[in-house]
């Protein structure tokens, strides 16, 4: 013990003492030991070839909205008369959902009905005391400028009628009011004015699929959707539109909308958002393994032993985590997940 002090005590003199030396030393044993020190392998991660189903998809988010939904405009402003909806109010087709004041057209209608009902007359009488074989060259001017000022008058009345007809908003369609931007009677609007009529029964779940998928992308196709709102619940639909013209997303991309349609269902609403899987291809009961296992030239590393060998393979269907396996493999064979991890040493030479 008295000995081991002692030497103990003759390395600390000769570190204070040599200060620079000692810390040369001391770097070049904690350098030394960094690469001679043996490390622990990255582990091998391996998979055995088996039978599985693939599926390809495309997976989106998209929203709830309606396939037949109309905004109702006036043609021009005025004092709003009737107001006979407020959002979340069922209407049927034709219904009146608001009208604007029309006492001027009414006065503008009534003066044009008399202007007709005079021309009228005024034509029945002429016609009642002359026949065209005997009528004169003079009576026959007459007689046309009666026949036009009647039609005149019958094309104002006309026009007039359509004017009141116009100050009134029917619905085209039976629905839900889901947009008015008049809230009571009495105010003034104008023609920018918009009541909305939504159809609840058409309620499709629009996705948003970039460019470079739509292609991908054909009616018919099966879609999973899960809804926010609805975490736990999973819809299977089917594709039924793909726009033909595309548009710009939120972030500059190009993208297209494509069309699922939903399950009448009064829990959905306009606007929830939601993730969707656009199910592209599916093969049955096929050899697979993992798709990290193959690398840039079609191989994978099977291992042969505690070896591992380089072995070319034909690959059918694959999605993210999956690849097919036409040739080059068989049921249980082994390969390396991460081909990364597998050290020179351990690779076998063709």
């Amino acid at each position: 013990m008295t000995k081991f002090k002692l030497l103990f005590a003759r390395i600390k003199s000769l570190i204070l003492n040599h200060k620079k030396i000692s810390l040369v030393v001391i770097a070049i044993l904690i350098i030394s030991g960094y690469f001679l020190v043996p490390k622990s392998q990255k582990p091998i991660l391996t998979e055995s070839a088996s039978i599985k189903d693939i599926v390809k998809t495309v997976s989106v988010t998209g929203k709830v909205d309606s396939d037949n939904s109309v905004n109702l405009t006036f043609q021009a402003g005025g004092t709003l008369d009737y107001l006979g909806v407020k959002v979340g109010d069922t209407v049927q087709k034709g219904q009146l959902i608001a009208s604007l004041n029309k006492d001027n057209l009414w006065a503008a209608f009534r003066q044009a009905q008399q202007d007709f009902t005079a021309a009228k007359a005024a034509s029945e009488q002429y016609y009642s005391g002359n026949t065209n074989a005997t009528e004169s060259y003079d009576q026959k001017v007459k007689r046309t400028a009666l026949d036009a000022t009647q039609n005149k008058a019958y094309d104002n009345m006309v026009i007039a009628q359509k004017a009141v007809s116009n100050y009134n908003l029917y619905s085209p369609i039976d629905g839900i009011i889901t947009r008015t931007d008049a809230d009571t009677a009495g105010m003034n609007v104008t023609a920018l004015t918009i009541f909305t009529v939504t159809d609840p029964k058409s309620l499709v779940f629009k996705l948003e699929v970039d460019q470079s998928d739509v292609g991908l992308i054909s009616l018919g196709q099966k879609v999973k959707i899960v809804l926010d709102a609805f975490p736990g619940k999973t819809l299977m639909e089917t594709v039924v539109k793909i726009d033909f013209v595309s548009h710009t997303t939120s972030s500059n991309g190009t993208a297209y909308y494509v069309n699922s349609n939903l399950p009448l269902d009064q829990n959905y609403r306009v606007g929830m958002s939601g993730n969707a899987d656009v199910i592209i291809a599916t093969k049955n009961q096929v050899l697979a393994i993992p798709a990290s296992s193959v690398m840039d030239d079609n191989t994978v590393y099977k291992r042969s032993e505690k070896k591992y060998k380089k072995t070319k393979v034909k690959l059918g269907l694959q999605n993210d985590t999956q690849a097919q396996v036409l040739s080059g493999l068989s049921k249980g064979d082994t390969v390396v997940i991460d081909p990364t991890s597998v050290p020179q040493n351990l690779i076998v030479k063709n």
